[in-house]
């Protein structure tokens, strides 16, 4: 759009500069005063820029799918019309103070380019050194621009469709970023997940955050629950025993078996088997049952007696296969219900770490990103602590007052320049 408004601004140079015989030799003759000329010209010029405008909005404006009503038509509309009227105004300016079309074809190209780096786009206001932050506000082109901007996103909401960028995957890939981390599954199948952990939380490496995304993977991929614990203390005291081992680095499910249901050596304890027994204490044959879990996974047709426990070596397994033995166990030990499981995780990792994590299913339901929220990025709005809500007040009684001060004060100049400026050479 900038580019597009500089035509007007150079083809209006040169018409004004081969203008300057006549307006002198009328002048001086009596015709007519400079002031008139100045006037006259201010005049005919409008309906040239009511022509422009229309004709930019109907080859624009639908061509891009914009907003339709006629609140953001209107301001479209009436905002283009004052910029094709500033820049002309700014390009007459330039070939009424410079001696030719050539020095004022050359200030306007240097001014185009410094307004558009200034204006707030390519380099946001708070990105700029802090001698540079007055260009911006003395920018006509970044209040012209501001206003279209928040025109078309204030008050919308814009939908990322992550499933058609995701890629479906096999193995855990988690990546932090300061504060956030994207689990794409720990298992065959994409969950489509996004854990998002509270701002100054940085998951990385084995740290605490990292394995409670790890133990979240586990825990959606396992579906409901299926025990019922007495204590709530009992499960915080096995996620603390699993995370003070290591239990949930990589690889999640071989580490996680073998703190909780296999060690090393089966003639020693897991480290963590007392806290994994107490939690699984009310569930009916419980070492039965975590069993079956691995005579299912194979399909062994050997039973497990209920008083015997579970003997199998994990090195005898693939890795899905402990993947779907690590899932069958985590059932059993999470609460029964909806959600249950994941609550309790997320509790026990708040209560004894003080890490806040949330689970959002971006596949199904995509991003939702506030079009004020963009504008927030650029400074173009403001986020209201008390209501939590983004709000860009400023397109009319800030932006457009704005380019008409500008208009306004280029106009005056130009009627000035006309009057006290003569050329003699071109």
């Amino acid at each position: 759009m900038t580019f597009v408004l500089v035509i007007p601004m150079q083809a209006a140079v040169i018409p004004l500069i081969e203008d300057r015989a006549v307006l002198y030799r009328e002048a001086v003759s009596g015709t007519y005063s400079r002031f008139t000329y100045g006037l006259g010209q201010l005049f005919a010029d409008i309906p040239f820029h009511a022509l422009n405008t229309i004709i930019m909005y109907a080859i624009i404006y639908y061509l891009v799918g914009f907003r339709s009503g006629a609140e953001f038509v209107g301001y479209f509309i009436f905002m283009l019309f004052l910029a094709n009227w500033s820049v002309m105004s700014m390009g007459q300016l330039y070939a009424l103070v410079t001696p030719n079309e050539e020095t004022a074809n050359g200030l306007a190209g240097l001014s185009v380019i410094l307004s558009v780096c200034l204006m707030g786009f390519l380099i946001t206001s708070s990105a700029m050194p802090q001698g540079w932050l007055w260009a911006n506000g003395a920018n006509m082109f970044r209040y012209i621009l501001q206003g279209l901007v928040t025109n078309e996103l204030s008050g919308q909401n814009y939908k990322i469709d992550i499933g058609a960028l995701i890629p479906p995957v096999e193995n855990t890939t988690a990546t932090a970023d300061g504060s956030r981390r994207f689990l794409a599954n720990l298992f065959d199948d994409n969950d489509g997940k996004v854990i998002t952990f509270m701002p100054g939380t940085v998951p990385a490496d084995d740290n605490v955050a990292a394995q409670g995304a790890a133990l979240l993977g586990l825990v959606l991929h396992a579906g409901e629950g299926e025990n019922n614990p007495e204590s709530k203390d009992d499960f915080r005291d096995l996620l603390e025993c699993m995370v003070e081992n290591k239990c949930l680095v990589e690889p999640v499910p071989f580490n996680f078996l073998e703190c909780n249901v296999i060690g090393n050596d089966l003639q020693v304890s897991p480290v963590c088997f007392n806290q994994f027994s107490a939690v699984i204490a009310n569930l009916e044959g419980s070492e039965r049952q975590v069993g079956e879990c691995f005579i299912d996974t194979i399909g062994h047709t050997e039973s497990s007696s209920a008083d015997a426990p579970v003997t199998f070596k994990l090195d005898a397994y693939t890795e899905k296969e402990h993947r779907e033995i690590a899932s069958c166990v985590t059932r059993k030990l999470l609460i029964k219900g909806p959600k249950f499981g994941l609550k309790s995780v997320l509790n026990g990792f708040s209560e004894l770490w003080d890490i806040v994590m949330f689970i959002e299913d971006v596949i199904e339901k995509g991003i939702d990103i506030p079009g004020d929220a963009i504008l927030y990025y650029f400074g173009w709005s403001q986020f209201d602590a008390e209501e939590l809500r983004f709000s860009a007040p400023w397109k009319w009684n800030y932006c457009v007052v704005a380019v008409v001060v500008f208009l306004l004060a280029m106009e005056i100049i130009k009627l000035c320049a006309v009057n006290f400026i003569v050329w003699t050479k071109r």
